[in-house]
């Protein structure tokens, strides 16, 4: 673009220019050698070839550079539908990643929303067990308070006899006392006041869907010994370790979740005595239900695997 702008300035001045060889004006236009030159130049240089005055030739030439003009414009009228396509598209990309954004949003949205009524209905259930159970624990509670209190009024009561009576009036309510102290000691059963819940209720993880994520499990004694191993994934030995990765489900085939504290494993090599291995069991967030367990056997050939839950 320089250039061409700088060979358009030299042409405003060719009148005036003179020829550097002969110091005389450039009057003539070479046709043949696409030059100009002065008339000394054409008699010596340029005698048969095709030459016109210089200010004719300006007039033809610049016809035809307006001729050659035309790819020109027409290029420029097909970049300039190209730019505003251009435009057009870039505003369409545009509108196109707010939109897709605003609906990664509102379905993230959606989906935190379902999560939350998830979350308040096992919350609701959580409470629920919670609550039956701590209202259980509440009158039991209530009723050992009683029956202490019962057991302290008739142990006062003897007490104080013992005390301000005299012998004669010991002796005259000794057999109203014993029989006070058997009815209050026969009404009274400890055993029944003993904690009959138990916290045995946990989150059983268990991803359906977003409506469903899980639900409250209470395993009672009976129920725990029912539970089974439900998978053994591939044994990886690494070097003197062995570990496997278990899975167990409860009587109801849900996945079974409980804490590690809970959970004992053990491997026990077949026909080698009954001495278990000792064992490591961890567990990860990301697959719950899946409890990873390591060991370090001493001997080769088959193996036992027990796996116990406990909950006090």
């Amino acid at each position: 673009m320089y250039s061409l702008t700088k060979k358009t300035a030299d042409l405003s001045n060719l009148q005036e220019a003179t020829c550097s060889e002969h110091r005389k004006p450039l009057e003539l236009f070479c046709e043949t050698c696409d030059a100009v030159i002065c008339v000394t130049c054409q008699v010596r240089n340029h005698r048969y070839h095709e030459y016109d005055l210089i200010t004719d030739s300006y007039t033809k030439h610049c016809q035809k550079l307006r001729e050659c003009l035309s790819p020109v414009e027409g290029k420029k009228r097909a970049l300039k539908k190209v730019l505003s396509a251009l435009a057009e598209r870039e505003g369409e990309i545009r509108e196109r990643g707010e939109g897709v954004l605003e609906e990664i949003h509102e379905m993230v949205e959606e989906m935190i929303a379902v999560l939350r009524q998830s979350e308040r209905k096992l919350a609701e259930q959580a409470k629920r067990v919670t609550d039956d159970k701590l209202k259980v624990l509440s009158e039991q509670i209530e009723s050992a308070e009683m029956s202490f209190s019962v057991l302290e009024d008739v142990e006062d009561y003897v007490e104080q006899s013992l005390k301000t009576g005299n012998p004669q009036q010991v002796l005259r309510s000794k057999k109203q006392m014993m029989e006070r102290i058997s009815e209050v000691t026969a009404v009274i059963n400890v055993e029944e006041l003993y904690p009959k819940e138990k916290g045995d209720f946990v989150f059983c993880k268990d991803m359906k869907s977003l409506h469903h994520i899980g639900d409250i499990v209470t395993y009672s004694s009976t129920a725990l010994h029912q539970c089974s191993v439900k998978k053994i994934d591939v044994i990886t030995p690494a070097g003197k370790t062995v570990s496997f990765s278990l899975s167990m489900e409860a009587p109801d085939s849900c996945l079974l979740c409980v804490p590690l504290s809970a959970l004992r494993c053990s491997v026990i090599p077949v026909g080698k005595g009954n001495q278990p291995i000792h064992t490591i069991v961890t567990t990860t967030s990301t697959d719950p239900g899946v409890y990873r367990i390591q060991c370090y056997p001493s001997t080769s050939g088959a193996h036992t695997h027990h796996s116990s839950t406990y909950y006090n």
